[in-house]
């Protein structure tokens, strides 16, 4: 990032936090919750498919959709969050592109930290590190590939396909080691949530235009209004609609 274009460095970490922020919320958060129970039942294959299957269903059941929320609202974000200053609109755009590029993996940088525990509480902390430095190694390899053809935005890219690609060889290897993990109830949820969330971008993207007419975008105010409005609409599609497909995860939610 330093040897691209001005800037390009400081667009990429504030890209990175912005999409950080629902895998620590989230991800990191769910995992540390469910280690014990990951622990207690280690070698008990039965019980330790449930735990797993039961938390990641919950983690997905909030990133899914916060990966459609960053994307179809990336611009009222960052306006509203960095767009201050000297922080023009083509900084904006950068960033846009390069929040886009990384919101595409969130699903595996929210689930990698519960897989690694599972082969923690295992007794197993080799194969994570070889699988993480194996594809830290192809991260650098996209890195010096695609930031050459797409500048900072390719560094997002080769940071989303390696999260996926360790992500991927994780499951495998617990598919092979442990079990199933309950995968047909995971695709099962994650279809609805996908489904759902769906529902919730297109509400995202018909409220942004709706209220159009009562707002000043030129304002910091009309850009937040347009934010929380449309925000609020799709969250309240997404539950309905994932409440109508009888996810589980929603119900377990609203009575939370």
């Amino acid at each position: 990032a330093s040897g691209l274009m001005a800037g390009s460095l400081t667009v990429f970490n504030l890209a990175n936090n912005l999409q950080s922020f629902p895998v620590g919320i989230f991800g990191v958060s769910f995992a540390i919750a469910a280690f014990p129970a990951l622990s207690q039942y280690a070698f008990d294959k039965e019980k330790l498919e449930a735990n797993f299957s039961s938390t990641l269903r919950q983690i997905f059941f909030f990133v899914i959709p916060s990966t459609v929320f960053l994307i179809t609202l990336r611009a009222q974000i960052i306006r509203v969050i960095l767009g201050s200053g000297a922080f023009s609109w083509q900084n904006t755009i950068l960033t846009m592109n390069t929040l886009a590029l990384f919101s595409v993996s969130l699903f595996a940088q929210a689930s990698i930290p519960l897989m690694v525990r599972v082969f923690y509480a295992r007794h197993n902390s080799r194969t994570p590190f070889y699988l993480g430095i194996f594809t830290v190694a192809v991260d650098i390899i996209l890195c010096l590939t695609l930031s050459k053809r797409m500048g900072v935005t390719g560094l997002a890219l080769s940071y989303s396909i390696s999260n996926i690609l360790n992500f991927l060889l994780l499951w495998t290897w617990l598919y092979f080691k442990v079990g199933n993990l309950g995968i047909a109830k995971i695709v099962n949820s994650a279809i609805k949530f996908g489904l759902a969330s769906i529902g919730a971008g297109l509400t995202i993207q018909l409220m942004k235009i709706a209220v159009l007419p009562i707002i000043d975008m030129t304002r910091f105010s009309g850009v937040f209004i347009q934010l929380i409005v449309a925000a609020s609409a799709g969250g309240v599609v997404y539950l309905i609609l994932c409440y109508l497909l009888g996810s589980e995860e929603v119900i377990t939610f609203i009575s939370l």
